[in-house]
């Protein structure tokens, strides 16, 4: 019997460890940012990055699949993600930070917290919206 649920909770553990980064993927914006932008304190260059939005967070990852940046993030809704999900900036001057991503598997989009540096930007002029729609992702052969 000891055996029965020691292979039971082994073969449960092994299903959730491989259906949870799957999901975790699942709910990435993939995009081309032609333009410099902050997040979490860490200026990136432009390039292909692939947004992950979970709950109450955004893993960002480069082309290369490495995680660049890990910040917190509130839900938000009012929105529609499309089919491929989208990313917005605020932009002020020379400066993009990123505010929000709508993952297109997520009901939810996710919203991140707004920096000193941003607020600071924001009591000197308005912010412009920048909105990237997100790139089918392509399939690796």
């Amino acid at each position: 019997m000891k055996k029965q649920m020691f292979f039971v909770a082994s073969l449960c553990s092994a299903i959730a460890l491989t259906v949870i980064p799957v999901n975790a993927q699942g709910g990435g914006v993939q995009s081309s940012v032609p333009f410099k932008f902050t997040v979490s304190g860490k200026t990136l260059p432009a390039g292909q990055y692939t947004m992950i939005a979970s709950s109450n967070q955004v893993r960002i990852q480069d082309a290369h699949g490495r995680m660049v940046a890990m910040v917190l993030a509130n839900d938000v809704s009012g929105r529609s993600a499309g089919d491929n999900g989208k990313i917005i900036f605020h932009c002020y001057r020379d400066y993009c930070f990123l505010s929000e991503v709508w993952a297109p598997t997520e009901l939810n989009g996710r919203q991140l917290l707004t920096s000193r540096t941003e607020a600071g930007l924001a009591k000197e002029e308005r912010a412009k919206y920048f909105a990237l729609v997100g790139e089918k992702p392509q399939k690796r052969q």
